[in-house]
């Protein structure tokens, strides 16, 4: 059975406590020896270690008998011997796997349904009913460090927080919101709506904490040498908004392809090449539903976060692209004469209900019937970069196959659904200006890279959840 999640995050934290215990660098056959012996950890490292003994005493012995455990233990020394010295030196921390500082996204969790309640504002009810604002887009901290002389104090505080006992921070937002704006010609407007006050203030104590190195969260990304990379990601104020508005993006090719199964869309920022959103289908491999968006960089092992098809609608209409699902849609009807398919209730892309119910035996049936109009739609979608021939061949192939329906149906959802986002972002497609394509992957890459939810047009940017101050390691 494979190493989970929440083993290699505990062993992060295993490794972050026998490196302060050690007070030096730490090394691989120190760490392998103190998973193997996690019963017998000597009192100083288990009581600075809070992780779940109950179950790690177990997985940890089965992972060590397994192949690939070397490169997550190399990892996590060189993440320590890196982490340790720049942020808990002269300290005695005190390190928890997240989960087990249920406040520190708790209260965030909290917070967002406030503002989901108790706003009087349509946009921003809109963007909390449909879009999962997640609590890793706000903070994707896998682990945090904690000064244990203020552990008590702090985790009371990230349970109880109470923005009212802090500082005057709607007034300090409001004045931010007229003040701040970007330099240059047509200056863009920054605008932090104000039903995210509470948040605003969460987020300053948590900077807070972090910039005095009381409590540090880490987000972790495996490390590949001891020459690990290690950014501070500070998002206090209106920060994260400033740094996306100065983002220049490019779209410079969108890759549609009859080898895969998916969509690429790269792009430049600030010039820089290797960057490109992998859209693609990430459910398990039994079932059909909708695809998901991938911000990730070449020559990286690390992939930087996801991005859903609700975000991408409500990003895309915020910022005045709508008209390109119009425009899919029409074609779709016309394409399909006469046939009324099901609507998304949450995004406006093709529904992925739609090819589950090919599945079936009777749907296999109206699959092949089908299968012309959806490669014809596909050649559409693409430039007539994949032909609709080709689909055609692949949807035959598959069908011929043992549980072949699925697979088909599976095949046909990927690439109209990838190739859907494909085309709104494709810089030869006329229905939506080149800059609203821009600012519709500017919005993307700061979600997906956890720095907010942030919507821009007409010059100005908007944001409806700020994100949070971590470390980010790893990669």
């Amino acid at each position: 059975m494979a190493a989970t999640t929440e083993d290699k995050e505990s062993l992060q934290v295993l490794a972050m406590a026998l490196r302060q215990e050690r007070g030096s660098d730490i090394d691989s056959a120190a760490l392998a020896l103190a998973m193997q012996n996690l019963p017998q950890l000597a009192a100083n490292v288990r009581d600075k270690c809070q992780i779940n003994y109950r179950r790690c005493n177990t997985s940890f012995a089965r992972w060590l008998n397994e192949d690939g455990v070397s490169e997550w233990v190399s990892s996590s020394v060189w993440i320590a011997n890196k982490v340790y010295p720049a942020y808990c030196r002269g300290g005695d921390y005190t390190f928890y796997r997240q989960d087990l500082v249920p406040g520190f996204k708790g209260t965030f969790n909290r917070l967002k349904g406030e503002i989901k309640v108790n706003t009087t504002r349509s946009v921003m009810k809109q963007m909390y009913d449909v879009v999962t604002v997640g609590e890793d887009k706000w903070n994707p901290a896998d682990i945090i460090a904690i000064k244990t002389s203020d552990a008590t104090r702090v985790l009371a505080e990230l349970q109880n927080f109470n923005p009212a006992h802090h500082s005057r921070m709607s007034q300090k937002l409001q004045e931010e919101n007229r003040r701040s704006s970007a330099s240059g010609p047509g200056a863009k407007v920054l605008d932090a709506m104000e039903d995210l006050d509470a948040l605003y203030e969460y987020n300053t104590f948590i900077d807070d904490l972090f910039k005095r190195k009381i409590c540090v969260g880490i987000s972790l990304k495996k490390a590949v040498s001891s020459n690990v990379p290690m950014k501070v990601m500070r998002h206090s104020a209106v920060k994260g908004l400033k740094e996306s508005l100065a983002m220049n993006i490019e779209v410079t090719s969108v890759e549609y392809s009859d080898r895969n199964q998916k969509c690429i869309v790269n792009f430049n920022v600030a010039g820089r090449a290797g960057q490109y959103l992998d859209i693609r289908g990430f459910e398990s491999s039994r079932l059909i539903s909708d695809i998901q968006v991938q911000l990730s960089k070449r020559g990286s092992s690390a992939a930087h976060g996801k991005i859903t098809l609700p975000v991408i609608s409500l990003i895309t209409k915020r910022s005045a692209g709508g008209r390109a699902f119009i425009t899919m849609k029409q074609q779709r009807q016309r394409i399909f004469a006469g046939v009324q398919h099901a609507n998304s209730n949450i995004h406006n892309f093709t529904d992925w209900r739609i090819f589950d119910a090919y599945k079936t035996q009777a749907g296999g049936t109206q699959l092949v019937a089908d299968m012309e109009k959806w490669a014809s739609y596909i050649q559409w979608l693409s430039r007539n970069q994949h032909e609709s021939a080709s689909v055609i061949r692949e949807v035959t192939r598959l069908v011929g196959r043992r549980n072949g329906n699925f697979e088909a149906a599976k095949y046909l959802k990927h690439k109209v659904q990838s190739y859907e986002v494909g085309y709104l972002l494709d810089r030869e497609q006329q229905v939506i200006r080149e800059d609203i394509k821009n600012n519709i992957i500017k919005s993307m890459i700061a979600y997906a890279g956890s720095k907010g939810l942030y919507i821009f047009n007409n010059n100005k940017a908007t944001a409806f959840m700020m994100s949070s101050t971590y470390l980010k390691v790893g990669g």
